[in-house]
């Protein structure tokens, strides 16, 4: 009988030391998640930003009615690491957003005007991938295609190269086009 008592002795000990662990880690997690929150809540109240995406997408808010749009995007983007479906579909189609209104905003003779409506439909067609029923994309998607078809009998840009044989060097691993 003692020896099942100092057992039982034992085994209370360690089952009172698991849960006094356990509580203290669950209380630092609650500790970082009250944290996080509050600064979801006032974004703009501190510089450093919390190694979560929603308080990256938090921020990337907060600069774009600052319209600091190039902060934005950068935070959209580190935002994109690790973030779950549902905020990863609003921070592709933010990052969209942001380059598209910029792009329209540019001249036509502004070079840089293609480049952001491509990235803003590659942005768009990557939160349609993720949620297909998400008809904001899928609107912005065709501004983003009117105003930049792909049709290359509308738009000379978007013709494909063809690579004739004369000008490709073939070897048994792989195909190495030439200039």
């Amino acid at each position: 009988m003692n020896k099942k008592l100092q057992t039982l002795r034992f085994v209370l000990i360690l089952l009172i030391i698991c849960s006094a662990a356990s509580a203290s880690y669950l209380g630092f997690k609650l500790w970082q998640e009250i944290q996080i929150e509050r600064y979801i809540a006032s974004p703009s109240s501190s510089e450093d930003v919390p190694d979560d995406p929603r308080a990256h997408f938090a921020k990337a808010a907060d600069f774009e009615k600052q319209e600091k749009h190039e902060l934005a995007l950068d935070q959209l983007t580190i935002a994109l690491g690790d973030a779950p479906k549902e905020l990863m579909t609003l921070a592709y189609y933010n990052r969209g957003n942001i380059n598209l209104l910029t792009a329209l905003e540019m001249t036509q003779a502004d070079a840089r005007q293609l480049p952001l409506i491509e990235l803003a439909k590659q942005d768009f067609r990557s939160a349609l991938a993720i949620n297909p029923d998400m008809w904001d994309a899928r609107y912005n998607l065709e501004v983003a295609l009117r105003a930049v078809p792909e049709d290359p009998d509308v738009n000379p840009d978007f013709e494909k190269n063809i690579i004739s044989s004369q000008r490709s060097i073939e070897s048994k691993a792989f195909k190495v086009d030439l200039p």
